[in-house]
Formats: structure tokens, C-alpha cells, sequence
């Protein structure tokens, strides 16, 4: 637990001892409790420096071999198409391209996840460092990548660190000088880092279970922002006009998440043309010429929070299994840089259990938690396999293999298959009668869980009637409206919950549809129609005109709502004034949602008198910030990317859009999604990266990357697709080498002084 084999876990809990862990600090070898451990000089040398050297993967001396190997050809939008031998030479390419693009991103990453941001960005990094050291991320990053990553796949990290350091090495004056050198188990590292957050937050159900009271009620006003997520659409034969499989892709992160694309071709071995997130090492969804697939969160349960009584008379220890156990103690200390320049050493105590860290307390019992997400290292490895994958078969049979942790997959093929999966790396727990939601029983071992569940065990639906499968984040029972997949055949910890407004949309839309192009469902996807105003809108109108004495401007605010188009269009007048409102009238349903009525619910308005003064109130405000309540959705809500302003469209994916945009404050007033200053992270949530793939033979495809290709300000391509997202365009995908030869910028080698083809 927390990051141990589950064998070391068995042999720990039969000793009744937690492991010794170590982590590397400055060349000593410290322990859990902060004293230096006694060891014999050469045997720890030794060991320290195998464990780096395998962590750093290929030196410097070795990366010229490797760049030999492999060519890197960037087409007009500055999209690498990487040519590569081997695995090695491939990922030396990736992380090279990577770099090139991104590399201050990446070290901040690797930095973050190795506890060590504190130290150089502040004191805002050193919860998170602290979680880091804990849990011993570093260290245990580098075990995981000597004994639970498969071969092929970890000279791909050797090769991809090696690439990126090779990138920083020839740039280091124009780097920062944080920047680190990176090591092969550094990817793991980071992709680890974000389970080990949530895992040590204790979660504020539980909280409101045992200490109601110290639950701070939620704000009086206001709306809750959207959580990432993405849609995702798949068209079977019988849906398109051409008879052939569509794929739409779209995730919702933060902007400055950092979408970027890339193309693999390493020949007889993968062809593989999609996207990943800045710090991972593979590509984690796209397509090649036989399938694609792409990717939508799902919410599976993929850790338990265990109850451990504590000890009769005594608050440091605890019983389980029938024995009183004493807890360990764990000092921790991490460096952070003040406002000044002096660092400030932040060193608290921790407790830990053979079960997992603890991470709450009461009077009379401990928390602790296990998490799928602490202890598994191939979600990576996962990504870098289905890049291979060639058929239904070999897609299916991957996933099978519980690599991946989680993740509704949205696929199809040439041969004209659809597939939904719910897929995740799912406990089995022993007592589907159980509700495993908050904490479990740890007196005993009866309710642990055992193993994970088999693919086959998870929801998933294979070429459904009606022609199409969806997600739109929601729970796998509404994949269609024309098949259904049933939730009492799985068990009852898989994911429930509601259909969304944003599911209900894009369900109805591609539902009442008929054949559709690749342009049609283009269409579809940037809709910014309000399915929330759809519901909302007729009945708040008329309660408004029922009001006796009725002001100038809620008359006005009536006449505004009357002649919007209900959608979040740059030229649309009314959504802004309808965005106020809700934000001062924040939880307007009568009916809430109920899985009787997925697709009609929620609806009726709640509390009508407090609905019609928060639209008087809300006219006065609009007015006074912006002069009319008629200011169009694009004068207030912008895209910027240095000269570029553009109008902006899309709204919340909470006011079911399937065009999902949230824009942040500017200092001028304005709402920006992109660049508000050269200095500052990109603003801004929501549709960035759109894939758009038509299995036609020769596959064709289409891709936007909003907020382009580079960081790099300096790079025209750090702006050079932001015209084609407002305006609703893609561009082509050059997957061929005659494209690719065709769209040519330049041709070279990644780490050689001179590149061999320019344009």
C-alpha cells in the first residue's frame, strides 16, 4: 500500500513491520525517520549509483547513437512526424520534440513530482512536496522502473530522457537554471504524483461523517467550476453518409494542461499519429491506419479508506487483526524558497501504518488509505502499448491486461467497428453489498479487497443499434439512447451518478441526427446551444411578466432573454445576461435529476421570487460593467494569443453545451481563453485539442490544437491554429509520407548541428 508491491505488502503485514523505505538526499541514504542509516561505504555507493544510472537512462556519450537512429520531420504547423529504428532511438526522438516545444514545462513537472518545486518556485509547492517525500515518489519512481517496467517500454523512457536532456544541454543558457536533468523514472514519477494528492486528501464526505462541524458551508453565491473532462463520439457505418466509421475526440482541461501532438513511426512496429499532455512520455490517444480511439474520464473506485480503531487508553496505536499495533512516526522536510531568496526548511511528522499512510483522525479511530493509484507504475507502459494495437482484437486484448488505470475508450476501426469500454484497474471487493464509498471496516481483513476485476467484468458495448456510441463523461448505462447497458449486472462500486446536461446534449444531438459527414458532426461538436437556458428560460420569462409592479429593467432583462438564440455564439446577445443570472441564482431546478427521467431532468425553476430579482439585479450589473444587457457573448469573452484577439464562444460544459469554454478574468474586463500576459500559465478550460478521424481507405483526419504546438513565444507556431478554433476549422492531419513531404517546414535529426531539410 502507498506505493508497495503487494507481495512486499503480504510480507509486511505477516511481520507486523513497515519497510524501511529510503530516499536519496544530497548522496546519503536518510531514513524514515530522519536519522542516517549505517551502511557499508562501497555496498551503498554501489547501489546509489546503479539506481541512477538505470534511472537516468542513456548518457550523453550514448544519445548521439541513438539521435542517428531516428529523424524528426516538422510539418507547417510545427507537428513533429518522428521516423525512428528502435524504441530507444523513438523515444529519444519524443522526448527530444518534446522539449523543443515544452522544456521548462517539463522540468517544472518532473521537479513537482520528485518534491522539489518548493525549493525553487515557492512556498505555494510545499504541500505537494511534502506529499511527494512522504510517499517517497523519487525513490520509489526509480524501484518501479527497475522492476515493474517491461523491457522494450523502459528503453523508450531511457531513450525519451536522454532526448530531453540532450534538447537542454545544447539550450542550458537559455534555460532556467532549475532546470533538471531528467531521468528515465521521472515520467513515473509524475504521472504517480496526482494519485498520491488525492489519496492523501482526506475527503470532505468523510469529514462531514465524523466532524460535521468542521465542514465550511459553501458559498452563497456562485457556480461551481467544471471538472475536466471530454466528449468523445463514435459513428458507426450506418450513421455516416460516406458508410464509413467516424471518431470525434475532444478533451475539457485547463489550457495550460498542455495538449501536444506528435506522429511515431517506428516501420513494422507502430504508425501512430495523436496527443498527449506535456510530461508524458507516449502518446495517449489518436489513430493510426487500421483504428483510433480516444479517451473520456470516467470515475472509478480505485481506493478504499480503511478504519483502524486505535488501542483502548491510547492514541498512538492502533488494532487490527487482533493485535495492538504501534503506529511509525515519519519526519519530513523539504526546502522552500521565500519572497526574499533565503529557503525556509518546512520538516512535519507523519503517520504511517502497513496498511497505507493515515490521513485523518478522531477521537477514537485513524484513517488510512489504499490506492489502485499508489501502487501501480504502467498506466504509461498502457498508452505506449495501444499505440500499437492494429485491430479490435489487439485493442481488446490490451486493455485486458489492466494496464491502464482508468478511462471511458471511445474506438473504431476500418472494418466499420464501434466499441465503448469502461476501463479502469478496478478493485474486486469482496462484499458487493457493501458501500465502499467512505470508510471500511480494518479490524479485520474481511472487507479488503482481492485482486482486480477482468475486462470482461466492466460495462462495454460493442455495435450498438442505431449506429453510435457517446461520452460525454457520464456513466456507462446512457452510451446510447438506442441500446442500453444495464447497471445490475456489474457490481455496485462501478461507477453511478447522473447524466449531465452536457451528456443529455450531445446524447440528443447525435441521436436526432441522421447520416452524418465529418463536417455534420463538426457542426454538431461546436454547437454552443444551452440545454440549462432550453429548461430554464420559458418559465422564468413568464413568472417575470406576472410581476405586478415590474421595473424598467426587468422588463429589459425579459426582452433580452426573449430574442436570444440560447446559445454562447461570439454575436449572441443574451447569454451574457443569462450567465449573470445564474451565478447570483446558482441552484435554479425545481425537479432535481432523477435516473427515472435521464433525459428531462433537471427542470422547473426553483424559488421563482429569488429567480426574478436576481434577474433585475443581474440587468443592473451587466449594465454597469459593460453598458447594455445586450453585450455580445464575443465583446465580453475573448481569444488571445499575443497580437491575436478574437472573439470568443463556448460557455461552461455545466450549462449543457457540447462547445465547452470557461474563460478567466483579464485585467481590462475582458474573459480570455489563451494568453492574458507573455509571463503567466495560458487561461482558460475547456476544447482545445479536437480530433476529428473519417476511416475512409486511406484513413483521412483532421486536428486543432487551439493554443498551437509551442510555448515558445518566439515560434509562430505558439499561435498559429488559435484563428482556426474560432472560426470552427480544423486542419488536415498529414499521416502519409507524401503529406508529410508535401506540408514539409524541416527535416533533421533531434541532437545534430545542422538539419537536413528546411522550407
Amino acid at each position: 500500500m502507498g506505493g508497495v508491491s503487494a507481495q512486499r505488502e503480504r510480507m509486511l503485514e505477516c511481520s507486523g513491520m513497515h519497510d524501511e523505505r529510503s530516499r536519496f538526499d544530497g548522496g546519503h541514504t536518510t531514513s524514515r525517520s530522519g536519522g542516517r542509516q549505517v551502511m557499508k561505504p562501497l555496498l551503498a555507493a554501489a547501489v546509489a549509483a546503479a539506481l541512477l544510472l538505470l534511472a537516468s537512462g542513456p548518457s550523453l556519450l550514448g544519445a548521439r547513437a541513438a539521435a542517428d537512429r531516428a529523424e524528426i520531420r516538422r510539418d507547417t504547423f510545427g507537428i513533429p512526424h518522428i521516423l525512428a529504428e528502435d524504441e530507444e532511438a523513438a523515444g529519444f526522438a519524443f522526448g527530444y520534440a518534446m522539449a523543443e516545444d515544452h522544456a521548462s514545462e517539463i522540468g517544472r513537472r518532473y521537479l513537482q513530482a520528485r518534491g522539489e518545486a518548493a525549493r525553487h518556485f515557492g512556498a505555494a509547492h510545499a504541500d505537494s512536496d511534502l506529499a511527494m517525500r512522504r510517499l517517497d515518489n523519487r525513490a520509489a519512481a526509480r524501484r518501479a522502473l527497475a522492476d515493474e517496467t517491461g523491457r522494450r517500454f523502459r528503453r523508450w523512457l531511457q531513450g525519451f530522457a536522454a532526448g530531453v536532456n540532450q534538447y537542454v544541454t545544447e539550450r542550458r543558457d537559455a534555460l532556467p537554471a532549475w532546470m533538471p536533468t531528467v531521468e528515465a523514472s521521472d515520467p513515473l514519477a509524475y504521472g504517480r504524483m496526482f494519485g498520491i494528492l488525492a489519496a492523501l486528501r482526506p475527503p470532505a464526505d468523510l469529514i462531514a461523517k465524523y466532524a460535521p462541524a468542521a465542514v465550511a458551508p459553501a458559498p452563497a453565491e456562485g457556480l461551481p467550476a467544471d471538472a475536466p473532462g471530454s466528449n468523445a463520439v463514435a459513428l458507426g457505418a450506418a450513421k455516416t453518409t460516406s458508410g464509413r466509421p467516424i471518431l470525434l475526440g475532444n478533451p475539457h482541461l485547463s489550457w495550460s494542461s498542455l495538449y501536444w501532438e506528435a506522429h511515431v513511426t517506428i516501420p513494422g512496429r507502430v504508425n501512430f499519429y495523436g496527443s498527449t499532455l506535456v510530461g508524458i512520455p507516449v502518446l495517449r490517444a489518436g489513430f493510426n491506419d487500421r483504428l483510433g480511439y480516444v479517451q473520456t474520464n470516467n470515475d472509478p473506485d480505485l481506493e478504499d479508506i480503511y478504519a483502524l480503531p486505535l488501542a483502548s487508553g491510547r492514541t498512538d496505536a492502533f488494532v487490527h487483526g487482533g493485535r495492538v499495533r504501534s503506529f511509525e512516526r515519519r519526519r519530513v522536510a523539504v526546502e522552500v524558497l521565500q519572497p526574499d531568496g533565503s529557503v525556509f526548511v518546512d520538516a512535519r511528522e507523519y503517520e504511517e501504518t502497513p496498511l497505507g499512510p493515515v490521513i485523518y483522525r478522531t477521537d477514537d479511530r485513524v484513517f488510512v488509505v489504499r490506492s489502485m493509484n499508489l501502487e501501480w507504475w504502467r498506466q504509461y507502459e498502457g498508452f505506449y502499448e495501444l499505440m500499437q494495437a492494429e485491430s479490435l482484437e489487439a485493442f481488446r486484448s490490451i486493455l485486458g491486461r489492466r494496464l491502464t488505470m482508468t478511462s471511458n475508450y471511445t474506438y473504431a476501426d476500418v472494418e466499420g467497428n464501434i466499441l465503448y469500454a469502461w476501463n479502469a484497474r478496478l478493485p474486486r471487493r469482496p462484499d458487493p453489498a457493501f458501500d465502499y464509498s467512505l470508510d471500511v471496516p480494518a479490524d479485520t481483513r474481511r472487507l479488503f479487497w482481492r485482486g482486480v476485476h477482468r475486462l470482461r467484468d466492466l460495462p462495454s458495448l460493442l455495435n450498438p443499434p442505431g449506429g453510435y456510441i457517446q461520452n460525454a463523461n457520464n456513466p456507462p448505462w446512457w452510451t446510447t439512447l438506442r441500446a442500453s447497458i444495464t447497471p445490475e449486472r456489474y457490481p455496485s462500486y462501478i461507477e453511478r451518478g447522473e447524466l449531465s446536461l452536457r451528456a443529455q446534449a450531445v446524447l440528443e444531438t447525435v441521436d436526432a441526427a441522421g447520416v452524418l459527414s465529418p463536417g455534420d458532426l463538426l457542426t454538431l461538436k461546436f454547437s454552443s446551444r444551452m440545454r440549462m437556458a432550453d429548461r430554464l428560460i420559458p418559465e422564468l420569462r413568464a413568472t417575470a411578466q406576472q410581476v405586478d409592479a415590474s421595473t424598467e429593467a426587468l422588463r429589459a432583462g425579459v426582452e433580452t432573454l426573449a430574442a436570444w438564440d440560447r446559445q454562447a455564439r461570439a454575436d449572441s446577445r443574451g447569454a451574457v445576461l443569462f450567465d449573470r443570472w445564474l451565478s447570483l441564482h446558482p441552484d435554479p431546478f425545481a425537479t432535481p435529476w432523477s435516473p427515472a427521467e435521464p433525459m428531462t431532468t433537471p427542470r422547473g425553476l426553483a424559488d421563482r421570487a429569488a429567480a426574478v430579482a436576481a434577474l433585475e439585479r443581474a440587468v443592473a450589473d451587466v449594465r454597469q460593467q459593460y453598458n447594455s444587457e445586450r453585450v455580445a457573448w464575443g465583446d465580453v469573452h475573448r481569444f488571445r494569443m499575443g497580437d491575436i484577439d478574437l472573439p470568443g464562444d463556448g460557455a461552461p460544459g455545466r450549462y449543457g453545451v457540447f462547445r465547452v469554454l470557461a474563460f478567466e478574468q483579464a485585467a481590462d474586463g475582458a474573459r480570455v481563453a489563451g494568453r492574458r500576459s507573455p509571463d503567466e500559465p495560458l487561461a482558460g478550460f475547456g476544447d482545445a485539442w479536437i480530433l476529428l478521424v473519417h476511416f475512409t481507405r486511406p484513413v483521412t483526419a483532421w486536428s486543432v490544437l487551439a493554443y498551437g504546438q509551442t510555448t515558445d513565444l518566439a515560434s509562430p507556431h505558439s499561435r498559429d491554429q488559435i484563428r482556426l478554433f474560432a472560426e470552427h476549422r480544423l486542419r488536415p492531419v498529414w499521416f502519409s509520407d507524401e503529406a508529410i513531404a508535401a506540408n514539409l517546414e524541416r527535416r533533421y535529426r533531434p541532437g545534430a548541428s545542422t538539419v537536413v531539410t528546411t522550407r
